[in-house]
C-alpha cells in the first residue's frame, strides 16, 4: 500500500457518529476518498485484498451491527463529490450533494419535480441507488442519466432506459453512484416553493423528522402499508431499551434514548413477528443492515 492510500484508510473506525441512528460497531477498515482517483485507488485495493466493500454517504437508511463490519466501508464525505450544476432544465448532481441542497437550489432556479423528497436525509448518491421518494413521487422520475464506479473499479454510464428503477431500487447492485443528470420542469418559484411547503408539513405532522431514526424501516407490502399494519398491531410506542416504534409514524423505529443496535435489531424482530401473527404478513426491511 502506497503512501498516499495510506494516509486514506483507517482501522477500526467508530461509524456511531456517521449514521442518523446513531448507533453502530466499528469498521474494520474506513476510507473516506475526496475525487474519483482516490475512490479509484481505494476500491482497486479493496479489490486486490478480496474485502467486502460497503459504501457510506449520509448516514441515513441503514444499521451498523454493534460488532465490527468486517470489510472496507468506503465513506463519501462531507464536501467531496459536490458539484451541482445546470443547464436549462437539466442539472447534474455529483453523488456527495446533500438532498436538500439539491431541492433548495433547484427550487431557486424555478425547476420543478423535486418537491416530493422534501424532508428525506442523505445524499444524490444514496438518493439515485434507492430510488428514494414516497407517495408524492420519486427521484427516478426526473433521472436521465447516471455514472457509476462499480465495487471492481470499472466506471459506467446508463441512460435513462438502461436504469430499472423499481420500488426503493435502481437495480445498480455492487456500483457507486457518481453523479445523476436529471432533467426538471420550469415553473413558478413560489409555485414550487408553496408546494415544498405543504409535503414539508404534512411530513412534519405525521413522521418523526427531529428523532434519530433511518426513515421508514419496512418496504410497503403490494396493495398495503407497512406503517398501517405497524399501527393496527398496537405497537406504536413499543420500546426496546432505548429502540421505539414512532408515535407519530409506526414504520419508523427512533433512539429516543440510548440504544444499541441490538436493541433495535430486536425491535424490528418483534415487529415483524407480532404483524406476521396478526396479519399473516411478512414485512420486508427498507433499511439496510450491516
Amino acid at each position: 500500500m502506497d503512501k498516499v492510500l495510506r494516509d486514506r484508510i483507517r482501522y477500526e473506525q467508530c461509524l456511531k457518529r456517521y449514521t442518523t441512528f446513531k448507533v453502530g460497531g466499528y469498521a474494520s477498515l474506513f476510507a473516506e476518498p475526496t475525487n474519483r482517483e482516490e475512490l479509484q485507488e481505494v476500491l482497486d485495493y479493496g479489490k486486490s485484498q478480496g474485502l467486502g466493500i460497503f459504501v457510506l454517504g449520509k448516514g441515513s437508511n441503514i444499521l451498523v451491527r454493534d460488532s465490527i463490519v468486517e470489510g472496507l466501508v468506503v465513506h463519501i464525505p462531507t464536501g467531496a463529490f459536490n458539484r451541482l450544476e445546470r443547464k436549462g432544465e437539466q442539472v447534474w448532481a455529483e453523488a456527495g450533494v446533500s438532498l436538500p441542497r439539491l431541492i433548495h437550489r433547484t427550487s431557486e432556479w424555478g425547476l420543478k419535480g423535486l418537491e416530493a423528497l422534501v424532508g428525506i436525509p442523505g445524499s444524490v448518491g444514496g438518493a439515485v441507488a434507492m430510488n428514494a421518494g414516497g407517495k408524492h413521487g420519486t427521484i427516478g422520475r426526473w433521472i436521465e442519466e447516471v455514472s457509476t464506479i462499480g465495487y471492481d473499479g470499472a466506471l459506467h454510464h446508463y441512460k435513462r432506459g438502461e436504469v430499472d428503477f423499481q420500488y426503493r431500487s435502481a437495480g445498480l447492485g455492487e456500483q457507486i453512484v457518481l453523479e445523476a443528470g436529471l432533467k426538471l420542469e420550469k415553473g413558478s418559484v413560489e409555485e414550487i416553493r408553496q408546494r415544498m411547503r405543504e409535503i414539508y408539513e404534512e411530513k412534519k405532522r405525521t413522521q418523526p423528522l427531529c428523532s434519530k431514526s433511518a426513515g421508514c424501516v419496512f418496504k410497503n407490502p403490494p396493495g398495503q402499508s407497512a406503517g398501517a399494519l405497524i399501527d393496527q398491531s398496537g405497537l406504536k410506542g413499543f420500546k426496546v431499551g432505548g429502540a421505539m416504534v414512532s408515535r407519530k409514524h409506526a414504520n419508523f423505529i427512533i433512539n429516543w434514548g440510548s440504544a444499541t443496535a441490538g436493541q433495535i435489531l430486536e425491535l424490528i424482530y418483534r415487529v415483524r413477528e407480532e404483524v406476521k401473527r396478526q396479519f399473516g404478513v411478512w414485512l420486508e426491511l427498507e433499511i439496510k443492515v450491516w
